[in-house]
């Protein structure tokens, strides 16, 4: 595996490095989100880099992954990419849009993801570390669900994954306010396995969760993984619930209020949304 070191991962938005035991180090990687200036903002450069370090990952045996950003950062991710959004009037969030084909990518990985969270957690961002097998993060860090604030009609597939992983209740209030929340009411719904206190403890735990994964036999380590994902997946909707769902969110992404809100967002103003 390449590691963090290495001169062709500089000014790339992903660093990738072997963390395993020293007999076998390829069996954790850890990969740090290291885009500032986008605020590891999950676009296409981040995505395929993310996608393609979890191939080659599965390709060389990993036992387990930890996904995180540089320490002391106060934006994990900031979700989609709105600069990729699109304004045309078709449809933001596809099925086969990369966040989602993503997500699927890390929902069928053979290995468990531990996302080890410092700072916001916004959007998509929140999907992402829902999607992963295990969290650990700092007290500080807080999660957000934003789409509402940008008038972005959320796909039903991602609203399905934050159903199977929050309250109904919560997963309604966030989505309905955008107002965040802290990571230990994250904690209490059961999305956060362990609250630490900073950087360096978040390291030292992602890491030891890791080490002892790796440990444990890897073909029912994978088996398991493989049952959760199935039993956990979304049910299958009729062709009457389909049409239904998209017919409304094809009002939303059609709308002026879609446009206001990418607007908005790049002019860094509140938007005015008027129902039209």
């Amino acid at each position: 595996m390449t590691k963090a070191s290495d001169p062709e991962h500089v000014d790339q938005p992903l660093r990738v490095v072997s963390v395993g035991s020293p007999d076998d180090p390829d069996s954790v990687i850890e990969l740090t989100m290291s885009s500032p200036a986008r605020r590891n903002a999950l676009g296409s450069a981040m995505l395929a880099a993310l996608s393609g370090a979890i191939a080659v990952a599965a390709a060389q045996d990993c036992r387990a992954m930890i996904v995180r950003a540089d320490a002391g950062v106060t934006t994990w991710s900031a979700g989609h990419d709105i600069e990729e959004l699109p304004t045309d009037g078709s449809d933001p969030l596809t099925w086969t849009n990369p966040l989602e084909a993503f997500l699927r990518a890390v929902r069928h990985a053979p290995f468990p993801i531990i996302a080890a969270v410092e700072g916001g957690v916004w959007g998509g961002a929140c999907d992402f570390v829902l999607t992963c097998d295990l969290v650990v993060a700092v007290r500080t860090s807080t999660f957000a669900i934003t789409p509402v604030r940008l008038g972005i009609p959320y796909n039903t597939a991602g609203v399905a994954h934050f159903l199977g992983g929050l309250p109904l209740n919560v997963a309604k209030e966030m989505f309905f306010t955008a107002e965040p929340v802290t990571a230990e009411q994250m904690k209490e719904y059961g999305v956060v396995n362990r609250l630490v206190g900073d950087s360096e403890e978040m390291q030292s735990t992602a890491r030891a969760l890791a080490l002892r994964i790796a440990s444990m036999a890897p073909l029912a380590v994978r088996a398991i993984k493989a049952e959760t994902t199935a039993l956990t997946d979304a049910r299958a909707l009729t062709s009457d619930d389909f049409e239904h769902l998209t017919s409304q969110r094809r009002a939303a992404w059609r709308s002026a209020d879609y446009q206001e809100g990418i607007r908005a967002f790049k002019e860094k103003r509140n938007p005015v949304f008027r129902g039209e």
